[in-house]
């Protein structure tokens, strides 16, 4: 009896997917509305769907999830195609094999002091404007930083120097402090901290760079998933799993949005439900509807951040197709 008791839940694991499913480590920059794919993923158990066993982790700064990805700690990186770009130029390789996002995964957020009489401004005159400001972003380096340090350059400011830099995080609740404080005059975070800005009323859109504003951030590569060139060959079939996982994931968010705003309310419990909606419809503008990546849209990254470093970059191996739904 008890060897027919253990042969009947060795099948029923079987036929759930917990026995054979296999581990995937997945790393992520911070807790950022951009990667609602990941938390629809989750809950709704495509990773299981697929037989796999998520293991995620949630870093500071992209920094951290470039480490993690280069040494092979994780197996995918949610991190910026900048990233695969900055090491490219240094000679190393990651490769993006998913497009997240295909515009930047925030906005410019600014005072009500700062937005006061802007509202015929042009791009150019905004950015001179912030000549003296303190912007607040997720961490040094990090995309934030360098998608404002472009735009300082293009219209004569240095960054830093003309524009102080702030790292606060990817909290939303240090953004709103720090508005309400008079810390800074304005910020690029991620989202929900931009909608939960607004609803404070501290702070509106001075820069709308999810909406396109921005000709150099309309069409790029952004937000993906990547992986160290080993896995490439080592581990092809779980990169596929995870493709497909999020193929699944980023249908829902594109053609149910009810359905994915339920999901996302729970990833964030704290937030109301306005709020929810609120960052769905500004986030939702940037998520593509399929992981499918080009070499234009590679080469418009590389032209906007212009990375330093000696290596000529071979643009067609720093991102692969390979492994999406065919």
């Amino acid at each position: 009896m008890r060897i027919m008791s253990m042969l009947s839940a060795a099948a029923f694991a079987l036929a759930s997917g917990t026995a054979c499913a296999e581990p995937v480590k997945i790393t992520n920059i911070g807790h950022g509305y951009f990667s609602a794919a990941l938390y629809i993923a989750k809950q709704e158990k495509i990773f299981e769907k697929y037989g796999l066993e998520p293991e995620i982790s949630y870093v500071q700064g992209g920094a951290l999830a470039l480490q993690a990805t280069l040494t092979k700690q994780a197996d995918v990186g949610i991190l910026s195609y900048e990233h695969v770009l900055t090491v490219a130029v240094q000679g190393k390789r990651i490769v993006a094999f998913y497009c997240v996002a295909n515009r930047p995964v925030n906005n410019v957020i600014a005072s009500d002091r700062l937005m006061a009489g802007t509202e015929k401004l042009s791009v150019e005159e905004k950015v001179k404007r912030l000549n003296g400001a303190r912007v607040a972003m997720p961490s040094a380096n990090g995309s934030g930083e360098k998608m404002l340090g472009v735009l300082a350059k293009k219209y004569g400011l240095t960054l830093p120097g003309d524009i102080k830099s702030v790292y606060l995080g990817a909290e939303a609740p240090s953004y709103v402090a720090a508005f309400q404080r008079d810390l800074i005059d304005a910020a690029l975070p991620f989202e929900p901290a931009g909608v939960l800005v607004q609803q404070a009323g501290k702070g509106q859109i001075y820069l709308n760079m999810m909406n396109g504003e921005i000709p150099e951030f309309r069409d790029i590569l952004f937000m993906t998933l990547a992986t160290h060139p080993d896995n490439l060959k080592d581990k092809p079939e779980l990169l596929r799993k995870v493709a497909q996982v999020f193929t699944e994931a980023t249908k829902i968010l594109k053609t149910e949005p009810q359905r994915a705003k339920a999901l996302l309310a729970n990833e964030y419990p704290s937030m109301s439900p306005e709020t929810n909606d609120a960052a769905f419809a500004t986030v939702s503008q940037i998520w593509p509807m399929t992981g499918n990546m080009t070499e234009a849209q590679a080469r418009a990254t590389f032209d906007y951040l212009q990375p330093s470093g000696t290596a000529q970059v071979d643009f067609p191996s720093t991102f692969t197709n390979e492994f999406l739904p065919k």
